[in-house]
């Protein structure tokens, strides 16, 4: 199984873009800043598709799309946790948790976490309410919005955090790195900065059934701001 993550930055409507990204051949796919109006294109046999901009036309938002013989089933999610999709994967070889994420840091846009930081943060209250949901096995990917190279305190206390519920950064895993250090870069701004900002966590099952994970360059990127991340789980 491929399960990839891409922030497509504004939507996935640009045909180039979409040939772009159906030759990741993805079985699975988490897709921040994708449009609903692009699923159609898209053509996924499942797709959940949420936003926490209610006010705009055509808001981007955060999808999990699944293709081939791989299903979606909704789980109970927290709204007010915004971009934070909680699913069931069901595919004939091998069943699963997922929680697909869009991380706003303290962006929400309604809810008891609006405008919240530090301790009360969004990130760190869906960590602890997730990894007590969901069961194993059990995966975590998306855009986080920091990583070792930005945010690092952030990024490493989140690694602390899924390290004790039982999960492990995959990409250090298959790497052999610490979770402080990266050789790869997910993001590129518009100033030229390089920050490695999209990330997956799984519990052991994933740490073994792993066989590759592949960061493209992000400067080869069609129309994205941000490469895909391609995690491959035999």
């Amino acid at each position: 199984m491929k399960i990839v993550i891409w922030n497509c930055m504004n939507g996935m409507g640009d045909p180039k873009q979409i040939e772009y990204f159906k030759d990741l051949r993805a079985d699975l796919a988490i897709i921040p800043e994708l449009k609903q109006k692009n699923l159609d294109q898209l053509q996924p046999n499942n797709a959940v598709w949420v936003t926490n901009n209610h006010t705009n036309k055509t808001p981007k938002g955060l999808g999990v799309l699944s293709f081939g013989s791989v299903e979606l089933f909704e789980l109970d999610r927290d709204i007010e946790m915004e971009l934070y999709v909680p699913v069931k994967v069901r595919s004939p070889s091998f069943d699963f948790n997922l929680l697909a994420v869009w991380n706003f840091y303290h962006a929400c846009k309604q809810g008891r976490f609006r405008g919240a930081k530090g301790e009360e943060a969004l990130e760190w209250a869906a960590i602890n309410r997730y990894t007590r949901q969901l069961d194993e096995p059990c995966l975590v990917g998306g855009d986080w919005n920091f990583g070792p190279t930005f945010s690092k305190p952030a990024f490493l206390r989140m690694c602390s955090m899924f390290k004790e519920a039982g999960y492990m950064s995959l990409y250090h895993e298959h790497y052999g790195l610490d979770c402080s250090e990266t050789e790869h870069s997910t993001f590129r701004s518009p100033s030229k900065h390089y920050h490695h900002l999209d990330h997956f966590f799984g519990t052991r099952c994933f740490v073994n059934k792993m066989s590759e994970f592949d960061i493209p360059s992000v400067d080869d990127a069609i129309l994205s701001d941000h490469s895909p991340v391609v995690l491959t789980v035999d």
